[in-house]
C-alpha cells in the first residue's frame, strides 16, 4: 500500500497563497492512481472515509459551539451529491470556493477563525492541504486540542480513502 507523507504546502499548491500569516498550515500526500476521478470525486470519496467515531466527535464539537453561540457545521461525511455544484454550495462541513478537475478549495470561515481545505490531484498525487487564520483569542484556543487532532485524522483518511480505491 502507497505511504501517506506529511509535506510543506509548496508553491503548487492552490493554498499556497494563503500562507502568509496562517496560524496553522498541514498537508499531506499519497501516491495513487488517479483514474479519471476529478478533485470533487476525491473529496466526496475522503468524506465517504469518514468513521463513525468521527462524526461522533463532531457532534460533541457542535454541541459546544452551539452552547456559545456558533455554528453547528454538522457532519463530515454529508457531502451532497449534486452533479454540478458551484461556488458557495455548502459541501458538508465546507463551502466550496473553487473547483476544477484538478483541485477543489472549501471553506468554512465562522467569527473564530477561516480553515479553507483543498484536495489537489497532480498526476497521481493526491494531495490534501489545510490553512488556518484565526480571528480572535477564541480561535487560537480553539485550535489547541484541533491541530493536533486534525494532523493525525487527515492522513488516516486519506489512507482510508486509498484503501478503498484498491
Amino acid at each position: 500500500m502507497a505511504k501517506t507523507a506529511v509535506v510543506p504546502i509548496g508553491a503548487g499548491s492552490v493554498l499556497f497563497a494563503q500562507l502568509p500569516d496562517a496560524d496553522f498550515a498541514h498537508a499531506c500526500q499519497v501516491p495513487v492512481s488517479r483514474a479519471g476521478r476529478s478533485a470533487l470525486q476525491a473529496y466526496r470519496d475522503l468524506a465517504a472515509a469518514v468513521p463513525g467515531w468521527f462524526d461522533g466527535l463532531m457532534a460533541v464539537r457542535n454541541g459546544g459551539m452551539r452552547l456559545l453561540g456558533m455554528k453547528d457545521l454538522g457532519s463530515l461525511r454529508a457531502v451532497q451529491e449534486a452533479d454540478d455544484p458551484q461556488p458557495g454550495q455548502r459541501l458538508g462541513i465546507f463551502t466550496m470556493k473553487q473547483c476544477t478537475p484538478d483541485a477543489i478549495v472549501l471553506e468554512d470561515d465562522d467569527r473564530h477563525l477561516r480553515v479553507q481545505l483543498a484536495l489537489q490531484w497532480q498526476g497521481d498525487l493526491l494531495q490534501v492541504a489545510t490553512v488556518v487564520h484565526t480571528h480572535n483569542a477564541f480561535g487560537r484556543l480553539y485550535m489547541l486540542p484541533v491541530a493536533p487532532v486534525h494532523r493525525l485524522i487527515v492522513p488516516y483518511l486519506l489512507r482510508r480513502q486509498v484503501q478503498r480505491y484498491g
